[in-house]
């Protein structure tokens, strides 16, 4: 795969994305990425070639504060969202138990969890893509695959794109990835320990996904009900702004 950005894999445009009824995401407005931290100076002269805008940051205060997006000259927005990283704390109790399967089950239910618990972050989120004049604009959290994927699922939808194309997108983050993954799983493993079973927690599956979105049929109706009456997307609004016409 094809990345923007050398020191950040996860950055990539959303732009060329179909919607179902054959328009397509405009190119060089939504991005979606991991943090910012450690960006190299060639990588924020890049974002400031592509006049990046507004960085909506959807980590905890305390993500931010250890690991704060490098300065982008360009940047006249920097909005905070903060989505608890729940799963945190119970995977460290899962490795410190070398519990492969608890580990690869926490997401699950953290997916779950932002579905129910996060209406109002997600809401105003979507929100603030309605109505900044700030563009382009990132989204991101810290690796930039749970968060910042299921604010990707919701703003798609909005936009009018098809499931296998929001799954695509979805899982297109392990492909960015794999060679980051792969150098924290050997780094682990070179202190003896199982870095394998870190796995689970780098990557997205489709397990991850697909509970939420089972959750949300089962709860809310289906997908384009929560996004557009429990999220309250103003699905024309969006489509007008970030779809080519």
């Amino acid at each position: 795969m094809e990345t923007i950005l050398k020191t950040q894999m996860n950055f990539r445009d959303l732009g060329g994305i179909r919607t179902n009824d054959g328009h397509r995401v405009k190119q060089g407005l939504l991005f979606r990425s991991g943090d910012l931290f450690s960006l190299s100076e060639e990588d924020i002269r890049k974002l400031e070639l592509l006049k990046l805008a507004t960085i909506i940051d959807l980590r905890a205060q305390r993500e931010i504060d250890s690991r704060p997006d490098k300065p982008v000259s360009t940047i006249k927005e920097s909005i905070h969202i903060g989505i608890h990283d729940a799963a945190r704390e119970k995977a460290e109790m899962f490795l410190s138990n070398n519990d492969a399967r608890g580990l690869e089950t926490v997401l699950i239910g953290d997916y779950v969890r932002m579905v129910d618990l996060h209406q109002a972050d997600f809401r105003q989120f979507l929100k603030i893509l309605e109505s900044t004049e700030n563009l382009p604009l990132v989204y991101h959290c810290a690796a930039g695959k749970d968060r910042t994927g299921m604010a990707t699922v919701f703003l798609l939808s909005a936009l009018g794109v098809g499931m296998q194309d929001i799954w695509d997108d979805y899982m297109a983050t392990n492909l960015f990835t794999a060679g980051y993954i792969e150098k924290i799983i050997r780094k682990v493993s070179s202190k003896g320990l199982n870095g394998d079973i870190l796995r689970p927690l780098l990557e997205v599956r489709p397990e991850y996904l697909q509970a939420a979105l089972d959750h949300i049929d089962q709860q809310y109706r289906g997908l384009e009900y929560y996004v557009s009456e429990i999220l309250g997307a103003d699905v024309p609004s969006l489509r007008n702004k970030y779809l080519d016409h």
